[in-house]
């Protein structure tokens, strides 16, 4: 087949030129715009998306409780269901608070409300505060049914720090014990509140500032998160507890005060006052059913006790008295600085009896029945007296940390003695034994 050229730019001129009348477009190669470059981009799906900007919206606990407490009538409704407004009521809380140990019942988690679970979350800061990490761990681990992640619980952590940093706050800004009941009044799951940050805390504290306590409210006692750390953990001083919360708002007299009215007799309510007062028992309330008749047999001495005297404890008698010191367990405070572990005849009593037959052998008393009121006590920075009437032996249970002195005072003499292990020591009635410490013994009162 021949090829011409000039047919086929003839016949491809003539084409153009037709085309040109029927207003197509020129398909002129020399005149044809380029197209436009097909552009592919590619996203790493490891990257994700850019963060959005973290929302203020406050959580509807947050708003709701502002809403309440920014008139009279929810406060006091508020108060109402959270059982704050019945002194009884108040007791009966800090009695079961009391009764949580979840490290021996773990089961007591289910049935926790949620201040009680931030409480004791505050108590494991100040076990880790303090240095005793295995007990926070495994409180933690009891508390939420599982090991958490390092980062839940810190964040656990923060949250306490934040509700704290609240209370004080809007306290110093109220000047009202109503701020104290914050922890309660929440009433906020611990899961809604680990999505709170730092601002949403600070904007939520803004909005309650706004608000203004009514005058009609009274609290029974003041619910400082201190306080009732150390209603689970008796055996730390108010000092080292806020020292760990970094809280400062009150003394040792208010935590005195705090624990007079929640073991002292119970309120009532006196409708003509439309108050709450506590009426005081008859002084001989009672005090048959203390007194153990047939029990109270005296003790001979054969050595006269002027004030105190000190005895070497025999190896035996350390030996005991260690193992029921690292065995005993359970508390019952009996005020706010002193409380008593549950006496075990099988821990406790060893230590009693070796005792007893050591002071006979040493010729101190005379070995025969005689009537022992007996007690396992942990005594932190206060003092006790030895009642009249009786005699005092004192074995230490639990070693000191480095070199540590009680004080010894009575009626004409004041006598700093060292505490150890290795000694015992006889206080006679009226005798004063004190301590900017923390100690453990058995204390075995006699009738003299």
């Amino acid at each position: 087949m021949n090829y011409n050229p000039s047919k086929q730019s003839s016949s491809s001129s003539s084409s153009s030129s037709s085309n040109r009348g029927m207003g197509h477009t020129d398909l002129n190669p020399a005149r044809t715009t380029a197209p436009t470059a097909l552009e592919v981009v590619f996203e790493n799906p490891r990257l994700g998306k850019a963060p959005r900007e973290p929302s203020l919206e406050l959580p509807r606990h947050f708003t709701s409780l502002a809403s309440d407490l920014s008139q009279e009538t929810g406060q006091i409704e508020r108060r109402r269901l959270q059982g704050l407004d019945n002194p009884r009521k108040i007791r009966h809380k800090l009695a079961q608070l009391k009764k949580i140990d979840l490290i021996r019942n773990p089961h007591q988690q289910i049935i926790l409300d949620h201040w009680e679970r931030l409480v004791i979350i505050a108590a494991t800061i100040v076990d880790s505060h303090l240095g005793n990490k295995d007990i926070a761990a495994s409180t933690i681990t009891k508390l939420n049914g599982k090991e958490l992640s390092r980062d839940t619980i810190l964040r656990d952590k923060r949250i306490i720090r934040e509700i704290i940093k609240l209370t004080d706050e809007l306290y110093l800004h109220w000047k009202h014990e109503l701020a104290l009941e914050l922890l309660l009044l929440l009433d906020t799951p611990l899961s809604i509140l680990r999505q709170q940050s730092t601002q949403k805390f600070d904007k939520f504290t803004l909005l309650l500032k706004q608000c203004t306590p009514s005058t009609k409210i009274k609290s029974s006692v003041k619910l400082y998160i201190p306080f009732l750390v150390l209603f689970l953990r008796p055996e730390y001083s108010l000092a080292a507890v806020q020292k760990a919360l970094q809280t400062s708002l009150f003394d040792k007299s208010d935590w005195d005060a705090f624990w007079k009215a929640s073991h002292g007799p119970a309120p009532v309510y006196d409708p003509i006052r439309d108050v709450w007062v506590t009426e005081k028992p008859p002084d001989d309330l009672g005090l048959i059913e203390f007194i153990d008749y047939k029990g109270n047999y005296p003790a001979k001495l054969y050595v006269q006790i002027s004030g105190f005297k000190v005895f070497e404890a025999s190896l035996n008698l350390q030996e005991k008295a260690a193992q029921a010191g690292e065995s005993q367990a359970g508390c019952t405070r009996t005020n706010s600085s002193i409380f008593a572990y549950d006496w075990s005849e099988d821990i406790h009593g060893p230590v009693m009896q070796q005792v007893m037959q050591d002071l006979a052998k040493f010729g101190v008393l005379k070995a025969q029945e005689i009537y022992v009121d007996r007690t396992s006590v942990c005594l932190s920075s206060s003092s006790t007296i030895v009642p009249s009437g009786r005699l005092q032996i004192v074995v230490p249970v639990a070693p000191s940390d480095g070199s540590l002195s009680i004080t010894l005072s009575g009626q004409g003499f004041c006598t700093a003695v060292e505490w150890n292990m290795r000694t015992g020591y006889i206080l006679d009635e009226n005798t004063k034994l004190s301590t900017t410490e923390t100690v453990k013994y058995i204390s075995l009162l006699l009738v003299l």
